[in-house]
């Protein structure tokens, strides 16, 4: 008797909101009663879908910077979380648990030394939390290219998860494709399906009745060929982990009698994708659009040239994209150049570094792997000269997350956690070695213009939160003229 399988996948994720000069949350208008979006969205969605159990049953990854925030503030959501994981895994000898690309970088339009980084980063993390390597791994927006997708294979991860779009020609969405890569070897492809989806994020009416949603709705998007010839196939739906009751107030309840009773009592088995996997490796082989993303129709150029999936003048998008990288550039460059005497390979360092950041790892033993002569430095400046340098990148990486450039318009509360990231690796670059890289990039940000407020990147930059104490900054150039109210 073939089985009909149905795995829903969330996608749980939220940008580093504290400020990283004082690692605070500050209070955040439209929040309230809460205190920030975090601590709302955790009693409206993370909370209540934790105590419901249906983190034991879906497919989900949580974003690491949400997990670092659940695991200081809402610590027994955070511990309910990973233990849904655990005891899939005794169940069932694969986790439910996917690892995520540590920043939410839209990684087609990082070089491959950044890919790699936030890779690397994504599995440690995952690695830390959950105790075991993650077999698949979440991309931001499902952005990805071949280099993307390759990367990832060579540290192991087995599986993705796309848009069926993302497809370069028709595809099956109910069972999983081979992507070959340019290396030889090959990485697994779910793809959800699009329509059904898009209904249970966006079209109320479907989600109404769990057992309606089962036995009337989704046999419309079954393979009936598959039917026919008796075969196995599967039914990936895939959203954002917050649809679940902070987007639509009720929606975890109905995603529990969903996965708990609907689906079991209408011929659906729950099931995740490692699982799945394992059961039923890919048969075909898939060609990928590259660069592709899950919520843009051209490419990535939502987050780079503009395009009109989003309103309005999107020209501070590729200004602002601009300003990043070349303030990255120039971190780079000097983090290389200046960090040499501490560190034997400085980019592997950096590969490694949120381990000794986040204090999975001692200092002794970071300096022992990527120490020169595997050793701390006898100065104690060049290690915080060192250090200085890790953050400044630590802080780069974080300034493309892609919430910066998802939204209409540049004068908003993401791009400013973006600006701010990036004034932050220029703090460090400022203590480490006096070298003062914001008068540049105060002029590169006169080129992103707010078609909204008039305001200018740089105009919105000086408007960021002062830092605590004036001198972990060089000094503001004269200030170009405000626009006309």
């Amino acid at each position: 008797m073939a089985h009909r399988y149905l795995c829903i996948h969330g996608h749980f994720y939220q940008p580093p909101r504290e400020d990283p000069f004082t690692h605070i949350m500050p209070s955040e208008v439209g929040a309230g009663p809460y205190h920030d979006f975090n601590e709302k969205i955790t009693h409206e969605c993370y909370r209540p879908n934790a105590e419901i159990g249906n983190f034991n049953a879906i497919n989900f990854n949580i974003g690491p910077t949400l997990a670092s925030w659940m695991a200081r503030y809402a610590r027994d959501v955070y511990t309910m979380i990973l233990d849904a994981d655990h005891a899939y895994q005794e169940q069932w000898g694969v986790g439910n648990a996917m690892a995520q690309a540590y920043n939410h970088t839209i990684l087609p339009l990082a070089n491959t030394r950044d890919k790699r980084t936030q890779i690397i980063w994504g599995i440690q993390d995952f690695q830390h939390r959950y105790g075991r390597m993650p077999l698949g791994m979440w991309c931001g927006e499902t952005a990805i290219d071949l280099e993307t997708l390759t990367l990832m294979e060579e540290q192991g991860i087995t599986f993705t998860i796309l848009a069926p779009w993302q497809a370069a020609h028709g595809i099956d969405p109910s069972e999983p494709y081979w992507v070959n890569l340019p290396n030889g070897r090959r990485i697994a492809a779910f793809f959800y399906n699009g329509p059904v989806s898009g209904d249970v994020s966006f079209n109320d009416g479907v989600t109404n009745n769990a057992d309606a949603f089962v036995a009337a709705y989704l046999p419309n998007y079954l393979n009936w060929e598959k039917v026919h010839r008796n075969e196995d196939q599967l039914l990936v739906v895939s959203t954002d982990g917050e649809l679940y009751g902070h987007h639509k107030p009720f929606r975890d309840l109905f995603l529990s009698h969903l996965v708990q009773h609907s689906a079991p009592a209408f011929g659906f088995e729950i099931v995740t994708l490692g699982r799945y996997l394992q059961m039923h490796p890919p048969r075909y082989d898939v060609e990928i659009n590259a660069p592709s993303a899950w919520s843009c129709a051209h490419g990535v150029a939502r987050w780079s040239t503009g395009c009109d999936c989003t309103e309005g003048d999107a020209s501070w998008k590729p200004a602002m994209l601009q300003a990043i990288r070349q303030l990255a550039a120039r971190v780079d460059q000097l983090f290389e150049e200046h960090s040499s005497p501490a560190l034997a390979d400085p980019w592997a360092a950096r590969d490694h570094y949120i381990e000794w950041r986040n204090g999975w790892i001692s200092s002794a033993s970071f300096w022992s792997r990527f120490g020169r002569n595997n050793r701390k430095p006898a100065r104690e400046s060049q290690a915080v000269r060192a250090w200085h340098l890790l953050e400044a990148e630590y802080c780069m990486q974080a300034a493309y997350t892609s919430c910066g450039w998802f939204f209409e318009d540049l004068d908003r509360i993401e791009p400013r956690i973006d600006l701010n990231s990036g004034r932050c690796a220029i703090s460090h670059i400022w203590q480490a070695l006096h070298i003062n890289l914001q008068s540049n990039f105060l002029t590169d940000l006169e080129a992103a213009r707010s078609w909204r407020s008039h305001l200018t990147g740089a105009q919105i930059y000086r408007r960021l939160p002062p830092v605590p104490q004036p001198d972990l900054l060089p000094p503001l150039p004269a200030a170009s003229s405000e626009p006309a109210a």
